[in-house]
């Protein structure tokens, strides 16, 4: 065999270990949403109220950050045991002035100002440093958090080793494009797999927002990795290096997805590049967590550089098909794993939305049919953000935009 046929037969073993590794995880996810919802099912009781420290770092959001501070005014806890640090980091816009005016207002906001922002990680460690609480919450500028979260949250931590727990996201701005459609149905089906894997006892990740933390386990875990692009992704590898237990829990937080094509796109790229960024960081994680989960882990960073090879692979065959290059008999093997692929994927995401759909099902299915070019943009974003990396490092730091667009109450199935 030739090179050229060498790397058509790694492609098809790869993508045939891809769906025996990958299929498991997202039927039992499926299986436990269907039987349960999302999270695990088997809460504590609540327990005396302790300090809780809730960590808002933004910069030039003012679009939505003065509706997440008010949903934070809104939770159901009490008073003299909350209190919220907003690190605000240079904004442009009126960012600062709407933070300081809910400060005025409520005296357990407090607002801290910097003229230069070093990231999001960074600013999470400045806001930990002048919190006092027992735990500590971040949300993210876009986030509105529902009433009970932090009540709901704590009944999780009913075991000493438990040292974080993380909720979910529903879709604030569902109809505002087809990207923001597209993306929220990725994410509906990304936390599928999250509660396949937590049930696998495999590697879940932090979400960056709507993730509770025992202050304990974050210092003893190292607080979040300034350098990081995706400073969740990488703290969650060092809690499970560490072996700190997380739980998920049905903890419910609304948010943006990105709404335009080149929002998407830099959100991607910086997604991609940071996790490739991580996976390589703890190439070592086999040696402090069980190999299966350490697998996992690696699995789910390298994830854009397995995108981009689907891309690739369907690339090869559409050649092959048109006859130009390897002839289609050579490439019938990755044909048939392919074409399976998509195969469960689409019946995966037939069932996701066409149930819920309440009319229209000929539009949610021209809906699915789209994800095929959103799946292109994404596979180009995780080359992108590749070469970026590669050649920036650290110095690529792409933010994603805010609208402060939000649906009437219709959100992604929960």
């Amino acid at each position: 065999m030739g090179l050229a046929e060498w790397f058509v037969l790694a492609l098809t073993i790869l993508f045939l270990a891809y769906f025996a590794y990958a299929t498991p995880i997202i039927m039992v996810g499926i299986w436990h949403y269907k039987k349960h919802g999302f999270g695990d099912d088997d809460p504590g009781d609540d327990w005396d109220p302790p300090n809780v420290s809730v960590l808002v770092p933004v910069k030039n959001e003012g679009r939505v950050v003065g509706r997440l501070l008010d949903a934070l005014t809104r939770l159901d806890y009490p008073r003299e045991n909350l209190e919220v640090i907003v690190v605000e980091d240079g904004s442009k816009d009126r960012t600062l002035d709407i933070c300081r005016e809910f400060s005025g207002r409520f005296s357990w906001i407090k607002v801290s100002h910097r003229e230069a922002s070093n990231g999001k990680g960074d600013a999470l460690n400045f806001a930990f440093h002048q919190s006092s609480g027992e735990i500590i919450a971040t949300f993210d500028a876009d986030d509105v958090p529902e009433p009970q979260a932090i009540r709901k949250a704590l009944r999780y931590f009913n075991r000493p080793e438990i040292g974080a727990v993380h909720g979910y996201h529903r879709t604030l701005n569902l109809r505002e494009s087809i990207v923001s459609r597209l993306a929220a149905y990725e994410t509906f089906l990304y936390r599928l797999a999250n509660d396949g894997k937590y049930k696998l006892k495999l590697f879940v990740t932090f979400s960056g927002s709507n993730t509770f933390f025992r202050r304990s386990a974050l210092e003893k875990a190292g607080l979040w990795d300034p350098n990081s692009l995706v400073e969740d992704a990488e703290l969650a590898v060092r809690f499970a290096k560490a072996n700190i237990a997380t739980r998920l829990a049905p903890v419910e937080s609304c948010q943006e997805m990105p709404a335009r094509v080149g929002s998407l796109f830099r959100q991607r790229v910086r997604w991609s590049g940071g996790n490739v960024q991580t996976g390589f960081k703890h190439w070592d994680a086999w040696k402090f967590m069980p190999w299966l989960r350490a697998f996992d882990m690696e699995a789910l960073m390298m994830s854009p550089i397995v995108a981009i090879l689907a891309l690739v692979a369907w690339v090869v065959l559409g050649f092959g098909i048109v006859r130009v290059g390897l002839p289609l008999g050579t490439l019938f093997p990755l044909l048939v794993v392919m074409t399976v692929l998509n195969l469960v994927y689409f019946g995966i995401m037939v069932v996701t939305v066409v149930s819920h759909a309440k009319s229209g099902v000929i539009s949610y299915l021209g809906l699915i049919l789209a994800t095929y070019p959103y799946a292109i943009l994404v596979s180009l974003a995780n080359v992108v953000g590749l070469v970026s990396v590669a050649l920036m490092g650290r110095k690529m730091w792409l933010k994603t935009e805010k609208t402060g667009f939000v649906d009437q109450p219709i959100m992604v199935p929960a």
